[in-house]
């Protein structure tokens, strides 16, 4: 050792800390420590460092555990170590922890943390086999004083987490040696003799660990002892600090052993008693720890004898009841930190116990203690906080499903109860509550980041209050019925103005109590379906009764009366066994559709008169049957109404749907031809029209029709309201021809093309022709018109059709949608109308599209329809926004492409794809450079409600949706498909890429083979995950692994791709995982670089020369990973060498990846701002589409 190292070693911390230095001074200095790092002597400079006798600051001595720590977990087998260096590291850590820290109230934990790091790192390296008296140092240190003690605890602690708990790559490749050592040392002599009589076996080439030494007892036993000692002391205000460390460190260490050591150490010692204790001691970190180990109790996976040993005594004898004691005791007040964290770790550990214990599937044992459990469970399920009751509500709705349990008295008992409180739910009130219920509040704002979360973690709660209620009712189904009639009875009483908020107190308690009648019925399906069941004639005449009430309430009010009609529905179940009052709810479903238009606000009165119309096509999809014999009377009043023109184009479209889905689904023998005929043929010959057909033949026509010019002259006159409004009428009346025939059609198909009845797809092939020229037209003219030159002539007013109004903006950063207040009619929103008509129009156009792919061969072997699809949808990309470009793949290219039947594959997909992937890609790349340039301003973990809309703020959002967009689309036309019946091929045998049940889907399979769409493909995937977009990035990975597995199964076809996929996939990867902006994504990142190195080492150089191609690799340590690799034939062991590897990677100079050596007084970087995936040399991507690239993906990287 060089003493002069020594001493610059101190100068250059001492500089890198000093805030009066200059920056090229600190980096001067951290490029010395980096340096040092790699030197052979740096783990005795760390030693010296870190020893408290050598009286350096905190931060010096964790700079020097972190010496040690580099050379232990870096170089321990890249062969730079001999056998005496390695001895003496162990000699330094076992210096550091027996006599190198302060005294137990003097040390900053993080030093404690990090000697006990270093320790376990050694032990995981060389123990058992190497470092035999390993337990033995611990045992000595445990029982010298209380600061070795608690050493001692805090390395059996990390030693059991890294092995049992967390993925630890080097644990992983030792995993049977260091459980074997831990069950040894863990349980006593006589439990290691009754449960292995012949000793603990280790990994097959290993020796076998043998009982242990003679007398031992075991650290259960040791932890049992040492608690039955202190927790008594720790039920005392004056808790002396060094016993409250002492014992929490003996609760967190066992925690970390109780989910796998030996239950009958546990059942032979008092550990369950203790720990029952323990919750109930003021002491508020005593009590999370305590908690923490009734959590990992209660969660284990336990056998019958097991839980009779364990689980039933702490039900039987007491343990409840302390349980109880400590909820009641501090769940009562208003908490935060850790009091509030040991609430919810009670509560979660009790519903384990309850779901995992007591209402396992094997389970016959009814507990005594069973009701004692239900009541407590039932105070956790009434806190106030959202989060705690959500927690509960999961085991009511295991146990009201349990074969043994759900017929239990006791449960039965809380049934009631349980209605009472779930019912208040269904209200749906969490925001009233959140504003105006302080406790309420308090939890909220402690529970959740953001109102979002908030809101999701409020809509689960509210759909496992349906949950609970749904089975609930079944177990006392006459008395829950009536319970509930009675509720809504009530409800019905309220008296309500014209006018009402759907946010107010009474309407979102009579919106619940309908909520609870539906889910109740529909929760007694099968009882009044059950003729032998005492209780069905009862229950079915009380809904009958119920039903009746609904069809009598009459109220002026269009929001509630929407309520009502809307809930008939949910008795479509009785109409198939007692249609008594079938055609009165029908008649008050007609008469609402009529309902006048003067009786409340326009924009009320049509979600009322659409919901009574949308209920009809509900009723009428479920009970085809029942309806078909009255079809003829149905039919007379629907021809009624449209004929009188008693009602707007949205109910004739849902009244047109329901005689279509009543006369197409009925199981009568009848002419479904003629029913399709009759409704379908006039909308189709309307969509036809000449007028149509004239507006749609180009983009001035479409102009025309749509009413831009008359827009226009209007924008520049002073009209007068009634000018106005004619002129809307006008306009209005020809874009609902188009935008009406769009929208039935697609409502139409949906509803009649779903499964594979030949006549229904003859019936709509027949129709190709009617309807997919006027649609690919209506298309290609929307977005043709969004060339600007096309508006030069027209008023200025007109260009706010091309931008987004603050409005909009609000919504895409808010979610919320503006009002729809209704105000007087100006040219101006005339003008925003045609622009959301046009969107509206271009979203269900492509829906339209995706229900026509669903015809299957009969569209797809349309001659050129590759050709009609490019030029529709794709001929005016450049126009298009990133937002519209997103609707075009989610709602269009995505169904076209997983629809194509594989016959059509080659002919429809294999150029329009490739060119497409290609296109966006570039635009991305351009899209995140000038993001860049610009400054990215958002943070993923910023809740959105709380951005500014600012013009960076909108371009970036949607430049990030359409990022995850590609990525989603990636993964939905590469993802597995569900295996088939059969054994799996013996490709599949040889991979565990594919998930179990899953297979290479034929499109995956297609796409990938298809060198122009792999190449396209896999560019994108390369680059989305290099993008700052942690949630794409996510997606991208996924995607990857996919096309990893099919290259891999695939193998040797894909032999001149497999090569250059991986080194591209690890660069970008790689690049990625040094991006600090993608740390929630690392552990996707470090799964797909190791999956594809792994995989692909085995046929391709290509994984090794990608790792040599980081700069400041050391190749030898590389050679010696790449040794140890090949050692190996088990790919779990595979995978922790590879992790463990990266590791060394991430822990060397993170900062330094992909940085490249300075040449002359120019350092460059292949890193860009942006964070796209560019490369020193020029990509193949950067070049024109017909320069020859060879064969397959050869040239498509860099060499």
């Amino acid at each position: 050792m060089d003493p002069t190292v020594l001493s610059s070693l101190l100068a250059a911390l001492e500089t890198i800390y000093n805030i009066s230095v200059t920056n090229a001074e600190r980096q001067k200095a951290h490029e010395y420590c980096e340096m040092l790092k790699r030197d052979r002597s740096a783990p005795l400079y760390g030693y010296l460092l870190a020893h408290k006798d050598n009286k350096h600051g905190d931060v010096v001595r964790h700079f020097g555990l972190g010496l040690v720590e580099s050379a232990v977990r870096y170089r321990w087998t890249d062969g730079s170590m001999d056998q005496s260096l390695k001895t003496q590291i162990r000699m330094h850590v076992i210096s550091l922890a027996s006599e190198g820290t302060l005294s137990i109230l003097e040390e900053q934990m993080f030093i404690k943390e990090k000697v006990a790091r270093l320790y376990v790192e050694v032990a995981k390296r060389q123990w058992p086999g190497e470092w035999d008296d390993m337990d033995l140092f611990l045992k000595q240190m445990f029982f010298k004083d209380e600061t070795r003690r608690e050493m001692a605890l805090l390395i059996l602690r990390s030693l059991c987490e890294d092995i049992c708990i967390y993925d630890d790559a080097v644990a992983g490749l030792r995993k049977k040696d260091l459980r074997a050592g831990l069950l040894v040392i863990m349980a006593s002599e006589l439990v290691l003799k009754e449960h292995y009589p012949e000793g603990v076996k280790g990994h097959q080439n290993e020796v076998t660990l043998m009982v242990g030494e003679a007398g031992n007892d075991g650290w259960t036993s040791r932890l049992s002892a040492l608690l039955t000692e202190l927790l008594p002391r720790c039920q005392s205000e004056s808790l002396l600090p060094a016993d409250e460390k002492i014992a929490l460190a003996a609760l967190n260490t066992l925690s970390s052993s109780l989910d796998w050591v030996i239950t009958s150490s546990v059942a032979d010692s008092s550990i369950i008693p203790l720990i029952c204790q323990g919750i109930l001691s003021p002491a508020v970190k005593i009590r999370l720890a305590a908690a923490e180990c009734y959590d990992v109790i209660a969660s284990r996976v336990l056998s019958d004898a097991e839980k009779e040993k364990i689980i039933w005594p702490l039900m039987d004898k007491g343990g409840i009841d302390m349980v109880s004691k400590a909820y009641q005791t501090y769940a009562a007040q208003i908490l935060q930190g850790d009091s509030y964290l040991f609430i919810q770790k009670l509560v979660q550990a009790t519903v384990n116990l309850g779901e995992i214990q007591v209402c396992g599937k094997r389970n016959a044992h009814t507990p005594e203690g069973l009701s004692k459990l239900l009541r407590l469970l039932y105070a956790m399920s009434s806190h106030p906080s959202v989060l705690i009751s959500s927690i509960a509500s999961y085991f009511w709705t295991t146990i009201l499903q349990h074969e043994k349990f759900s017929k239990d008295p006791n449960v039965h008992s809380f049934v009631p109860p349980l209605l009472e409180l779930y019912s208040g739910y269904l209200a749906k009130d969490f925001e009233n509550r959140r504003q105006n219920d302080a406790v309420y509040r308090h939890f909220a704002s402690i529970d959740f980041d953001s109102v979002s979360e908030f809101r999701a973690k409020a809509a689960q709660t509210f759909q496992k209050a349906v949950d609970v209620i749904h089975l609930g009712v079944p177990v006392v189904p006459l008395d829950a019925f009536m319970w509930v009639a009675n509720k809504v009875a009530e409800a019905l009483k309220t008296q309500f103005p014209v006018q009402v908020a759907k946010d107010s107190s009474a309407f979102q308690a009579f919106d619940g109590a309908l909520t609870l009648m539906e889910v109740t019925v529909s929760s007694l399906k099968d009882l009044i379906n059950d003729k032998s069941h005492p209780q069905s004639p009862q229950v079915l005449g009380a809904m009958n009764t119920l039903l009746g009430m609904l069809i009598e309430y009459n109220v002026n009010c269009p929001v509630v009366l929407d309520r009502v009609v809307g809930s008939l529905c949910a008795f479509t179940d009785m109409f198939r066994l007692n249609s008594t009052l079938l055609f009165q709810s029908l008649d008050k479903l007609f008469k609402t559709v009529e309902y006048p238009k003067a009786n409340g606000p326009e924009n009320e009165i049509k979600e009322l008169r659409r919901r009574a119309a949308n209920t009809l096509v509900k009723i009428g999809r479920a009970i085809p049957n029942t309806l078909f014999p009255i079809y003829g009377e149905v039919e007379s009043v629907v021809q009624r109404l449209i004929q009188q023109n008693l009602i707007w184009p949205g109910e004739k479209r849902a009244l047109l749907t329901f005689l279509l889905v009543i006369g197409f689904n009925a199981e009568m023998a009848h002419d479904k031809k003629a029913i399709f005929e009759k409704v379908v043929l006039p909308v189709l010959n309307d969509f036809q029209s000449a007028n149509l057909q004239e507006a749609l033949s180009g983009p001035k026509n479409f102009m025309a029709f749509i009413g831009a010019m008359e827009l226009s002259a209007a924008a520049s006159k002073s009209l007068q309201p009634q000018e106005i409004e004619q002129l809307q009428s006008t306009i209005m009346q020809r874009r609902t021809q188009l935008s009406w025939s769009i929208e039935t059609l697609v409502s139409f198909m949906k509803e009649t093309t779903s499964g594979k009845d030949p006549l229904k797809l003859q019936l709509w092939s027949s129709c190709l022709g009617s309807m997919l020229p006027n649609l690919l037209s209506t298309v290609r003219c929307l977005n043709a018109i969004l060339d600007s030159s096309l508006w030069q002539d027209l008023s200025p007013d007109m260009t706010s059709l091309f931008s987004l109004t603050a409005e909009e903006k609000e919504m895409l950063v808010t979610g919320k949608y503006p009002s729809s207040a209704l105000g007087p009619v100006t040219v101006t929103k005339l003008i925003s109308d045609l622009k959301i008509w046009m969107s509206i129009v271009r979203d269900n156009a492509y829906k339209f599209l995706a229900q026509v792919t669903t015809l299957g061969p009969m569209f797809y072997s349309i001659p050129s329809l590759q050709v009609m699809l490019e030029q529709s949808l794709f001929e005016h990309m450049d126009l298009l926004s990133n937002r519209q470009i997103r609707f075009l793949i989610n709602s269009a290219v995505q169904p076209l492409v997983l629809n194509t039947p594989p016959e059509f594959m080659d002919s429809v997909l294999s150029h329009f794809l490739g060119v497409l992937i290609s296109y966006l890609d570039q635009r991305l790349i351009k899209d995140w450079q000038l993001a860049a340039d610009e400054g990215l301003v958002m943070d993923e973990k910023e809740e959105q409600e709380e951005l500014d809309v600012s013009d960076e703020i909108i371009r970036e959002i949607l430049l990030r949706d359409l990022s995850r967009s590609m990525a989603d689309f990636a993964l939905a036309v590469l993802d597995f498909g569900k295996q088939k019946a059969g054994p799996p091929t013996a490709a599949q045998g040889e991979t565990t890429l594919v998930p179990a049940g899953k297979e290479i889907t034929k499109l995956a399979a297609f796409l990938l083979s298809n060198d122009s769409i792999s190449r396209s493909i896999i560019g994108l995937l390369c680059h989305i995950l290099t993008f700052k977009d942690t949630r794409a990035c996510i997606k991208a990975s996924e995607a990857t692994l996919c096309v990893l597995a099919a290259l891999v199964q695939n193998y040797p076809l894909t032999a001149n791709i497999i090569g250059p996929f991986a080194s591209s996939i690890l660069r970008a990867a790689l690049e990625a995982l040094n991006d600090p902006y993608h740390q929630e994504g690392q552990d996707r990142l470090i799964l797909l670089i190791t999956e594809v190195y792994v995989e692909v080492r085995v046929f391709d150089q290509a994984p090794k020369v990608a790792f040599q191609q980081i700069p400041g690799i050391d190749i030898s340590q590389l050679d010696a990973f790449e040794a140890q690799l090949s050692a190996f034939a088990n790919k779990s062991k595979k995978n922790a060498i590879v992790r463990n590897f990266l590791q060394g990677i991430i822990g060397v100079a993170k900062s330094e990846w992909f940085k490249q050596r300075e040449q002359g007084n120019k350092p460059t970087s292949s890193r860009t701002i942006a964070g796209t995936y560019e490369k020193p040399s020029q990509s193949v991507l950067d070049s024109a589409q017909d320069e020859d690239i060879g064969e397959g993906l050869a040239n498509l990287f860099d060499e």
